[in-house]
């Protein structure tokens, strides 16, 4: 059966999409089939795995076919990864989008109907949300199992969450009663300066009884922002490296929840 995971928080700059390229390749490597979608106007996962910008076909295409209620092939969009993913692009022109559903029935349920007919061919879907609270946003709430939710151990960190999680709340209650948190990350995280231990403590105080942290964090390493800009994953770049170890771990860890299950 396969699983959607979004990877969401409306603050930009938390490692969302380097997130998203690695616990998808993570995930390839332990034997999965991965398909991960570019959720984000920005198309900075499409670009991160070495893409261009100006693709014929991208999730715009695909969504907007779902709303016409034509007949399509909905893998026309899927690009493949030489690291064993399988990838569905956006770029800008997904931005009209979010206007454009407002005025659709049953708009919410838009990207979900799309997912639907691509989850035989594999065991995870990973979305790349956009970092705003819009429409697509719901979207890709409604079409997902479970929410990751990557943040920085920062000051400012907890109101942000509270923030998400309204819009969690309000999705699942709504469009999405099956809906879970699959767990809150730390990312670019310094764990020996006692800020960042502060800040983790305020966290774990204020969500830790009602959602569920990963075990370990992603520590802050210019290998892994660097990937990026390779057009490949930490596991490509540097795979010996801390950076490879923790997303790793990470995806394992993300197997054995959805073993539990």
């Amino acid at each position: 059966m396969c699983k959607v995971i979004v990877i969401a928080n409306q603050k930009g700059g938390v490692g969302k999409t380097t997130t998203s390229i690695n616990l998808g390749v993570g995930l390839a490597r332990l034997g999965q089939r991965v398909l991960l979608v570019d959720g984000d106007p920005q198309g900075h996962l499409t670009l991160g795995l070495g893409f261009p910008k100006n693709l014929r076909v991208t999730l715009k295409n695909m969504m907007e076919n779902i709303v016409m209620g034509i007949e399509f092939d909905p893998r026309e969009a899927i690009l493949h990864h030489k690291e064993g993913v399988d990838v569905i692009p956006s770029n800008k022109l997904l931005t009209g989008m979010d206007l454009s559903l407002i005025a659709v029935e049953d708009r919410e349920q838009v990207l979900k109907e799309y997912l639907d007919l691509l989850k035989a061919d594999y065991d995870y879907i990973i979305i790349d949300g956009m970092p705003s609270l819009g429409m697509l946003t719901i979207n890709e709430m409604t079409a997902a199992d479970s929410v990751l939710i990557p943040t920085q151990p920062q000051y400012y960190a907890s109101d942000g969450l509270t923030e998400l999680l309204k819009v969690y709340k309000a999705t699942k209650t709504r469009f999405n009663p099956k809906m879970e948190i699959e767990g809150i990350l730390y990312t670019m995280d310094v764990s020996r300066y006692n800020n960042s231990k502060r800040n983790k403590k305020a966290i774990e105080a204020a969500y830790g009884n009602e959602l569920r942290i990963f075990n370990d964090s992603i520590p802050r390493l210019e290998p892994i922002s660097e990937a990026a800009s390779e057009g490949v994953s930490i596991f490509t770049y540097e795979k010996n490296g801390k950076g490879a170890e923790s997303y790793q771990k990470l995806a394992q860890e993300v197997l054995n929840h959805a073993k539990e299950k």
